[in-house]
């Protein structure tokens, strides 16, 4: 595999980022929308509370991506892993996995990379194992035949 950890882990930046920039976008355009009332005082104010409702629920997942791009950026993609963990990118006998947030497939160098939080259930049964070691998720076996 001669994917480098770096391209991997720019495109999951650049994926977190359209991430970002689409909450903002929904927020900027949910905002002014929220505050544009027809003025029928019943239905303009039940209309109003599942706006800011729904807004505050967009918020929430903005700081989320927020929160989850910081922990990309400090991940090192110069540091060479021998064990599953943070920043490591698992080579299964089924799939390729990159320790790092939940940003789902990738496409990188024509390889599929699947992009896994530390709070994933996967990671739970792979966490601390080293080449060679095999663990079962959803009745499934995996091989680890290769740590970067």
């Amino acid at each position: 595999m001669d994917i480098s950890k770096k391209l991997i882990l720019d495109a999951c930046i650049k994926k977190q980022n359209d991430l970002i920039d689409n909450f903002k976008s929904q927020l900027d355009s949910m905002n002014s929308d929220v505050f544009e009332f027809d003025h029928s005082p019943s239905q303009t104010e039940s209309r109003a509370a599942g706006k800011i409702e729904l807004l505050n629920a967009v918020g929430k997942e903005l700081d989320f991506a927020i929160r989850e791009m910081d922990l990309l950026k400090m991940l090192n993609p110069e540091k060479v892993s021998s064990i599953v963990e943070p920043g490591a990118l698992v080579v299964t006998d089924r799939m390729k996995l990159f320790i790092s947030v939940s940003i789902e497939e990738i496409g990188v160098g024509g390889e599929i990379i699947f992009g896994i939080s530390t709070k994933a259930p996967i990671y739970e049964k792979m966490r601390g194992l080293e080449k060679g070691a095999s663990f079962k998720f959803n009745d499934t076996e995996y091989n680890i035949e290769a740590i970067h």
